[in-house]
């Protein structure tokens, strides 16, 4: 745009652009500050329905460095909560219940069974670094099937 940034925003003021901006109060501020000490921003951000540069705006201790255990507990977390999501896209895209039996009470009984062993390229829940476009052509090879029933597809072979 070739302006500076103070002009940009006397015309968005002008205009009445960006009104909607997030103003917190202290104790949701306080509630961030709790919930940033165990999660990153992303997750800050989602859980309380803002954006990036909110969270680091009110977040205090933003750079005082995390011990080792600290840093490896965030990245549990982190790569659990992704995990999950990943899983349950997955579920829900492959119809959400057992293709055997139609088992859908509890997600974590629910798994993936390649059709043909000799096209699996991945085992599913070991890549979740992956982009979905990749790991949906990977669960495009699958049918999903309860727990019990994928032992018994496994037996049968």
């Amino acid at each position: 745009m070739n302006c500076s940034k103070a002009t940009i925003s006397y015309h968005c003021k002008r205009h009445h652009l960006g009104e909607n901006r997030v103003i917190l109060d202290d104790n949701k501020k306080k509630e961030i500050n709790f919930f940033y000490k165990n999660h990153s921003i992303e997750e800050t951000a989602k859980y309380f329905n803002i954006s990036r540069s909110t969270v680091i705006k009110y977040v205090d201790n933003k750079h005082i460095k995390l011990t080792d255990d600290e840093l490896k507990n965030r990245n549990y977390k982190h790569v659990k909560t992704h995990r999950q999501n990943l899983k349950e896209k997955a579920v829900e895209y492959k119809g959400g219940k057992c293709e055997k039996c139609g088992y859908n009470k509890c997600i974590r009984a629910l798994e993936f069974h390649h059709l043909d062993a000799n096209k699996k390229d991945f085992t599913i829940s070991n890549y979740s670094v992956l982009s979905w476009d990749k790991i949906k052509l990977e669960v495009d090879k699958c049918i999903l099937v309860c727990a019990n029933c994928h032992r018994e597809i496994h037996d049968e072979l």
